[in-house]
């Protein structure tokens, strides 16, 4: 692998994968046994995120043209798991801020929100760099 060829948004892309798979098993590790009023836990977050941390990794190394597909992947996968966390969490949340029931694993709701937006936000960053300099 010659890396004298690529710019800080190929290694940054690579950070957004990894983090797309770390937060998949954290919030199916986290979540996979929370039982609330309503269920607080899709297993279709964590295949999206997975499958877009997976999908980009792969385009990403495969070359140059397909390197640019990477971060699309990254956002739309990502995006869409942040929309179905939130779904999942609206009520509890607003439980737990009204005082109506407290959410027993608020801490791990938290992490597992964390990582999703920072995965979102990674993955919005690297749109925007580039991949590989010019020769």
């Amino acid at each position: 692998m010659n890396t004298h060829k690529k710019a800080p948004g190929y290694f940054v892309s690579l950070f957004a994968c990894v983090l797309a798979v770390v937060s998949a098993i954290c919030y199916g590790v986290l979540f996979q046994k929370i039982e609330y009023k309503e269920p607080v836990f899709d297993v279709r977050i964590c295949v999206i995120l997975a499958v877009a941390g997976v999908a980009a990794a792969v385009l990403l190394l495969v070359n140059e043209r397909t390197a640019g597909f990477a971060p699309a992947v990254l956002c739309l996968g990502s995006g869409i798991a942040v929309m179905m966390f939130v779904k999942m969490v609206v009520w509890p949340v607003a439980d737990t801020v009204y005082g109506i029931e407290p959410f027993p694993q608020f801490t791990q709701l938290v992490t597992c929100a964390v990582l999703l937006v920072a995965t979102l936000v990674a993955s919005e960053i690297v749109l925007y760099m580039k991949k590989y300099q010019s020769t």
